[in-house]
């Protein structure tokens, strides 16, 4: 997952860009970085760090959003697709939307409407000052969603192995292992040969 950086110094400025929320419309006249934060934006990292038609994330307030840099400004979302949890920063985007990279659920980063679905996103707050991002998370986005169950090298295994549960098959049995050499002899006996 690629993430925005936060490092950095906030020097007070006028703001430079505008989000393409309509929320994000009505602050600008708001000219400095203690004013974005007693709105409740938090600066996020570099704008820069986000390229063109991709995306980035970062927290705000505890919650993971997605940054995306689309060719009218920038729009935010929470980071997890509302389908399968799937890392929304990490999505193509083309057209105002973002793809999600598992299972090609289609977000609009404007409304936040999931095409083919009757689902809808928070759209969250976004500007920038003196190159820096600020997010605020939109006021009707409920609580953060439960993060995506990570997987385990151990649960991986044990997701793949046909004999975890016990079962056994011949195809099991007689497949070679990662420990076996050439034409699945064991090791030792490649070796020799």
């Amino acid at each position: 997952m690629r993430e925005l950086r936060t490092e950095g110094t906030v020097v007070d400025g006028p703001v430079a860009e505008v989000g393409t929320t309509p929320a994000a419309e009505r602050f600008t006249g708001i000219a400095d970085a203690a004013s974005l934060r007693a709105a409740g934006f938090t600066d996020v990292g570099a704008a820069a760090d986000v390229p063109a038609l991709e995306g980035r994330s970062a927290t705000v307030d505890g919650r993971r959003v997605a940054v995306f840099r689309l060719p009218t400004g920038y729009a935010a979302t929470d980071a997890a697709c509302p389908h399968k949890g799937g890392p929304l920063s990490d999505g193509l985007v083309a057209d105002g939307c973002v793809t999600c990279p598992l299972h090609n659920w289609r977000l609009d980063l404007t409304t936040g409407q999931v095409q083919g679905d009757d689902t809808v996103v928070p759209i969250h707050d976004v500007l920038v000052l003196d190159g820096r991002l600020w997010v605020r998370i939109a006021a009707d986005a409920g609580p953060a969603p439960a993060p995506a169950p990570r997987v385990t090298a151990g649960d991986a295994a044990r997701l793949w192995d046909p004999t975890a549960s016990g079962a056994t098959s011949r195809a099991a049995e007689s497949a070679p292992s990662l420990a076996d050499g050439p034409g699945g002899r064991p090791a030792d006996d490649a070796a020799a040969t």
